[in-house]
């Protein structure tokens, strides 16, 4: 697959996800404004306390299908049925296992019964990925997109209905319950079958789990990185703390995701080339991660308040300061996310994974340290550093195991920009105009020493003249 067939899938699936992603803004927008701060805070707690035990089903199922289809075309009969088999058993243990748990812990802020809805909910939507995960191996990112794109368009319908008929935590959880129930029907639907090969045996359950054994263990990691300040919160901290948390971190919640759909479809490309290879695509893709980030997060940052209040309520505008923080957590977020996907293509899982587990102590650490103290933001601050730690980590791991070595020049004339960006901001006081300000000092450095060039343009563009004549046929 080469950089330039790369970059028109990877738009593809951008476009697709996009669409999603305003969806979901809408749907955070829909139950903040239905619920209110406080109960906000129970449906947020409920649903983080079921994220938690993402790291059960996503057993690192996923990463080895898409490995085995992306290398060899012909073992995906032989693998993809034993990995829904093992996908359906680890849904009926998380749906068990998730209330369980939340009656054992000390202090029980909400109801069993919305903890249960929020299992139920996890539990169903992990039903489609192993079909999800055949597709990125075939390459097919434009289906991907499509089946994500229709489940988020579903979920925002059952979310409306909800609200019109029954309203509340229980009726918004309801809805998410059936969303996901038809997310995973339309993931079986819309994947074709493969023929299968009858000479090739079907893959053993055990050599399944010990494949996905690295990338079950980060994913474990990672979920319980990501979502332990919610529960921490919960625990230390008051709903209403916890409800202006999750208003805060679902934009940058969102551009995580856009981090990891950007370096999704180097996945297979990374799998597919030499150890220490250094593909055009892979360097398109850091570059172009670590030059869009510090700007989004410049333009949350000088925004943050009016986009609270325009969004959610005047009674949301006191989470801007959250916002800032975890605006530049998930600047971080993309410049580690092609790192983590190199190291584990090229199986250097092991290694990742020690980085997360590492991140995820210092995580827990500056969490319980500074809940008690600042509330709200001492959790944003914990997760800012902890994601800093990544950035250095992934980008130590991949010179001394992958050979690849940062772009200096464009390392250090980002580092100058983004603080002159910066400076320009905290001078211009924030708002649109001192926003404007602070993009402008930001973008000069860029384009000055070519981080940034015409050429980039126009290589977007090429990908976007290629996608309108399929758009027309389609």
């Amino acid at each position: 697959m080469t950089s330039i067939s790369l970059g028109r899938p990877t738009l593809l699936l951008l476009l697709g996800r996009f669409a999603g992603y305003g969806l979901a803004l809408l749907n955070s927008i829909l139950v903040a404004r239905a619920l209110g701060a406080e109960r906000l805070g129970e449906y947020a707690y409920a649903m983080g306390l079921a994220g938690l035990f993402a790291l059960l089903p996503n057993l690192g199922i996923n990463p080895v299908v898409t490995r085995a289809v992306a290398a060899r075309p012909e073992d995906e009969g032989a693998v993809l049925p034993t990995a829904v088999k093992t996908q359906a058993a680890l849904a009926i243990l998380v749906a068990c296992a998730i209330p369980l748990f939340a009656a054992l812990l000390p202090v029980q802020p909400v109801p069993l019964a919305y903890v249960a809805l929020a299992a139920t909910q996890l539990a169903l939507g992990t039903l489609g990925w192993p079909y999800l995960a055949v597709l990125a191996g075939r390459g097919a990112f434009a289906r991907v997109a499509a089946v994500e794109l229709l489940s988020a368009l579903l979920g925002t319908a059952c979310l409306v209905g909800a609200l019109l008929v029954a309203g509340g935590v229980s009726g918004v959880l309801a809805a998410h319950v059936v969303a996901a129930g038809i997310a995973a029907l339309l993931a079986r639907l819309l994947t074709p079958p493969a023929r299968r090969d009858p000479r090739r045996p079907v893959l053993r359950l055990g050599d399944l789990v010990r494949q996905a054994a690295p990338f079950g263990a980060t994913a474990a990691v990672q979920g319980l990185y990501t979502r332990l300040d919610v529960l921490l919160l919960g625990q230390l901290a008051s709903p209403r703390a916890v409800g202006l948390y999750s208003v805060a971190y679902k934009a940058p919640n969102l551009l995580t995701y856009v981090g990891s759909t950007v370096a999704g479809p180097l996945f297979p490309l990374m799998a597919q080339t030499g150890t220490t290879e250094n593909p055009v695509a892979f360097q398109r893709a850091v570059r172009a991660l670590g030059v869009v980030g510090p700007g989004v997060a410049l333009a949350l940052s000088g925004l943050a308040t009016p986009i609270l209040g325009l969004l959610y309520g005047a009674e949301y505008e006191a989470a801007a300061p959250l916002l800032v923080l975890l605006a530049w957590s998930a600047a971080a977020n993309w410049l580690y996310a092609p790192f983590a996907v190199a190291l584990q293509a090229r199986r250097c899982e092991g290694w990742w994974l020690a980085s997360l587990i590492a991140a995820l102590a210092a995580n827990a650490a500056g969490n319980l340290w500074m809940i008690p103290r600042w509330g709200a933001l001492g959790a944003a601050a914990a997760t800012f550093v902890s994601e800093l730690a990544l950035v250095a980590l992934g980008a130590g791991l991949l010179a001394s195991r992958l050979r690849i070595l940062p772009a200096w020049r464009a390392t250090m004339g980002g580092l100058v920009a983004t603080a002159l960006g910066c400076v320009a901001l905290w001078l211009g006081g924030g708002g649109p105009a001192g926003t404007v300000m602070a993009l402008v000092a930001y973008a000069v450095p860029l384009f000055a020493l070519r981080i940034v060039t015409a050429e980039d343009g126009c290589l977007v563009l090429g990908w976007i003249r290629q996608l309108a004549p399929r758009a027309a046929r389609t």
